[in-house]
């Protein structure tokens, strides 16, 4: 009989949290702070979005190079982008980064390039000798 009042007590209480947090983060959302973790090129002060200017220019020429059918894990070490953000930033491209990317186009220019009926220049033929965030092109 003790035990049970235990769990009762406990459910009780993991209810409570569970409410108490949630509170927290619409209050959170209702002040407009970023609740969750930031995309890539952005970090999070005083809870609000703040970019990275160079993770951020990188994120989007890595979304470019891959909507001309590069392949992405390549690109993205190219870029110096962890593998696991490749795919986070491709599902947000246009909200994140506004530059949509649409996987299904993407696979078939790849198909294109596998095919060999596109030629692709290589990323590292354009700026050999300079580090990763000196390689971005402008536009």
């Amino acid at each position: 009989m003790m035990l049970n009042m235990m769990m009762v007590f406990a459910d009780a209480e993991r209810k409570m949290i569970r409410s108490r947090v949630q509170e927290g983060i619409d209050a959170a959302i209702a002040d407009g702070k970023r609740v969750g973790r930031p995309p890539f090129g952005d970090t999070v002060e005083d809870g609000f979005l703040q970019q990275i200017p160079p993770e951020y220019v990188r994120a989007q020429t890595f979304i470019r190079e891959v909507r001309k059918g590069c392949e992405k894990q390549a690109t993205a070490a190219f870029f110096d982008i962890p593998a696991s953000k490749i795919r986070s930033i491709l599902a947000r491209a246009e909200a994140n980064y506004d530059i949509p990317f649409d996987n299904d186009q993407w696979q078939l220019e790849r198909a294109k390039v596998d095919a060999g009926e596109k030629e692709l220049q290589p990323l590292d033929a354009r700026n050999e000798h300079q580090t990763p965030s000196a390689r971005i092109p402008t536009e």
